[in-house]
C-alpha cells in the first residue's frame, strides 16, 4: 500500500516490480480521479484483453466485476486507487484493524498528517501501519524534518494551532514506533539523489516481526 498523490510512483511499481496488488490512497478525491486517468499513461499501446474487457477499462470506470473471469495479478489490473483518510478518528478504531500488507509505503506525508491531525494523529497513523502489516512487513517512510513544518502551518488557522501544540518531534518517531507501536527493527536506507530541492529526505525502513516459522523454522516451535 502507498499514499498515491497522482499516482506515478504507485503506478511504477505496479508496472516494474509485478506485485500481486498494490493500494494507493490518497484524502483528496480530485488526485484519486487523476491517479486512474494516469493507468492509460503506464498501459502498453496494445491493449490486453481480458475475457471481455480491456484491461485498461478500470482507468475510467474503476474495477469491473466479473465472477466468471480468473483473478489477474498482471499490470494494470494489480493496481488500485481509494479516496481514504489513513487516519483513524479514535483509538479505539486501531482494534479493527486487520493484517494484509507486506509493505506500507509512506513518502512525503508524515508532516501533512502531524500538521492536519496533531500528535495524536501522527501516533495513531504509525499504530494503523503496524497493524495492517502482516508479521515479517515493512513499514517504509520518510520523516519529513520539523523545521519544514512552519512554512506550511501558515497555509490555514488549523495548521497553525496544531504546528503550536505539537511537541512529539520527528526525531521521536524511531523510539516511539520501536518501543511503543511494536516494530522490531529500523534500517536507515539514507537520502536519495533528488532534482527538487528539499527531497533529499532520509528513508527509514521497519521491520515487523516476522512470525516463528521464519525465524527459526521448526526449532522457534519446541
Amino acid at each position: 500500500m502507498a499514499r498515491c498523490n497522482v499516482g506515478f510512483l504507485t503506478l511504477s511499481i505496479a508496472k516494474d516490480f509485478g506485485p500481486r496488488r498494490i493500494l494507493g490512497i490518497d484524502i483528496d478525491e480530485h488526485l484519486i480521479g487523476v491517479a486512474r486517468k494516469n493507468i492509460r499513461h503506464y498501459c502498453d499501446q496494445d491493449i490486453e484483453f481480458i475475457g471481455k474487457f480491456p484491461a485498461s477499462f478500470c482507468s475510467n470506470f474503476g474495477p469491473i466485476a466479473n465472477h466468471s473471469l480468473s483473478f489477474s495479478t498482471k499490470f494494470p489490473d494489480n493496481v488500485w486507487f481509494r479516496k481514504e483518510n489513513y487516519v483513524l478518528e479514535n483509538d479505539e478504531l486501531l482494534e479493527t484493524v486487520q493484517e494484509e500488507f507486506d509493505v506500507i509505503l509512506a513518502l512525503s506525508i508524515t508532516k501533512w498528517i502531524h500538521l492536519n491531525f496533531g500528535d495524536d494523529g501522527i501516533r495513531r497513523f504509525f499504530r494503523r501501519a503496524y497493524n495492517q502489516l502482516l508479521p515479517g512487513g515493512r513499514f517504509i517512510v520518510e520523516p519529513q524534518p520539523f523545521a519544514s513544518y512552519r512554512k506550511r502551518s501558515k497555509m490555514t488557522e488549523v495548521l497553525k494551532a496544531n504546528y503550536s501544540a505539537i511537541e512529539f518531534k520527528p526525531e521521536d518517531f524511531e523510539m516511539y514506533l520501536i518501543e511503543t507501536v511494536g516494530f522490531e527493527s529500523v534500517e536507515h536506507l539514507g537520502a536519495p539523489c533528488a532534482k527538487s530541492k528539499g527531497f533529499e529526505r532520509p528513508i527509514d525502513v521497519y521491520l515487523k516481526k516476522p512470525p516463528r516459522f521464519m525465524e527459526g523454522g521448526d526449532k522457534a516451535d519446541r
